[in-house]
């Protein structure tokens, strides 16, 4: 940068002076305001369900929540509970369910096609985790695929996922992304902010310096209001130190053992919560294992996959699978209470500001069927989306319920892939 001093002298004293400060990334906290962003979670949970013990029974607001969904009652006001909703066309059985739950049969994911068209606003369009959702994958069933319908393979790693994000990759540099914060832009430039003051007259010079300490008053005050707010403080990630199990390279790799199963999904939320909160993406996917899953939890004497064929509903095994999808809630509970309990930018809860798509891969998993899929939506869209109710669609087509997120998201479509029942989104899902 080299302008003469009557250029730079009324690019700091005109509206440019504002200009560095709006595309610092700790500004937002203050551009932000008045155009809070909206951000989209698509959260996948394996196998299906029994939908006669998923499905709440009762009225739109006037509802009971079922066997398999009871761990949300705590948060059943930020959730919408759809039922009477199929997966029509594509393919058939695991396979096929998992390749369209996102796509709709079309040439690429929903969390793809939101992230290409939100993400130039965030250093990372989107962010793709998994919790051991590689392991014994052979098929490489994913739910996420970039154009040209191509898998998206989930990073399993939450260190490696924080690290990316706000490390060293995360926004360029090795600086720590807190310290960056924290750091005055006008550090930055302040060579250069020498160099020109010793060609200054003592006029320019004190103009200079009086533009200065404006600047520095500016910055201090949005720097308070984040601190304040609770904005982009990461320093909380991790508490407990966990560390990457040595073997991550063998077979099984230890990260994927069962035993961190809940420890690993629970960081890979937080991940997405930082991630949100400092506005370093806006859509983010998280898998938890695959279809078929070969999951076994302590407590339990069979694997997730065996239990979803359970035969009768009131089996034994039934039972089991009841425990395993009421433990993926209650992974799906803790994202909820973790985005209501931070602050966004507008004052709303991030979980205001958001809305997470919950899904599965199959309805009825004993009949590997793609119909009365398990779909539940949290979160408010920005105030898109009146949660605290469940609906029941009457056999409509998922992929209006793809369009209807589109929408919430202010991304104005109406068709996504399957249009064999109509365009457009759901009718009475956005407020």
């Amino acid at each position: 940068m080299n302008p003469n001093r009557r250029q730079f002298l009324k690019g700091l004293g005109g509206s440019a002076l504002a200009l560095p400060l709006a595309t610092m990334p700790w500004a937002r906290v203050a551009t932000a305001q008045g155009a809070t962003a909206k951000r989209a979670i698509f959260m996948y949970i394996p196998d299906g369900c029994i939908p006669q013990r998923f499905h709440p029974t009762g009225g739109e607001f006037d509802f009971q929540l079922n066997e398999m969904t009871s761990p949300l009652e705590a948060v059943r006001q930020h959730c919408l509970f759809a039922s009477g909703l199929n997966m029509y066309e594509g393919g058939h059985t695991h396979e096929g369910g998992v390749a369209k739950v996102l796509t709709g049969n079309n040439t690429e994911s929903l969390d793809y096609f939101l992230a290409q068209r939100l993400g130039s606003a965030t250093p990372f369009k989107s962010m793709n985790l998994g919790v051991a959702a590689t392991f014994q994958n052979g098929a490489g069933n994913v739910f996420n695929f970039s154009s040209g319908n191509v898998p998206i393979t989930p990073n399993d790693n939450p260190i490696n996922a924080f690290d990316t994000m706000f490390g060293a990759g995360g926004n360029g540099g090795d600086e720590p992304l807190a310290d960056r914060r924290k750091r005055s832009i006008l550090d930055r430039v302040l060579a250069d902010l020498n160099a020109m003051n010793s060609k200054l007259g003592q006029n320019e010079r004190e103009k200079l310096e009086f533009h200065t300490q404006s600047l520095r008053e500016v910055e201090s005050r949005i720097l308070d209001a984040g601190a304040e707010a609770g904005v982009c403080n990461t320093g909380g990630f991790n508490s407990d130190n966990f560390t990457v199990p040595e073997g991550w390279n063998g077979y099984p790799p230890k990260i994927h053992l069962d035993e961190h199963y809940q420890t690993i999904g629970r960081l890979q939320m937080d991940v997405i919560t930082e991630a949100f909160s400092c506005d370093m993406t806006r859509v983010a996917s998280l898998m938890w294992s695959h279809p078929v899953s070969p999951l076994r939890l302590e407590g339990i004497d069979q694997g997730h996959h065996d239990t979803s064929h359970y035969g009768a509903r009131d089996s034994e095994t039934a039972d089991k699978f009841v425990q395993y999808k009421q433990y993926h809630m209650r992974q799906f509970r803790y994202l909820i209470e973790n985005l209501a309990s931070r602050t966004d930018t507008d004052g709303n809860s991030l979980l205001h500001n958001t809305v997470i798509f919950l899904c599965s891969e199959l309805g009825d998993s004993n009949a590997h069927d793609h119909r009365n899929m398990p779909f539940i939506l949290a979160g408010n869209a920005g105030g898109a989306l009146q949660t605290g109710r469940y609906v029941d669609f009457g056999g409509d087509a998922h992929s209006k319920l793809l369009v209807s997120i589109a929408n919430m998201m202010d991304v104005n479509i109406d068709s996504f892939g399957y249009t064999g029942h109509g365009t457009g989104g759901l009718p009475g899902l956005l407020a």
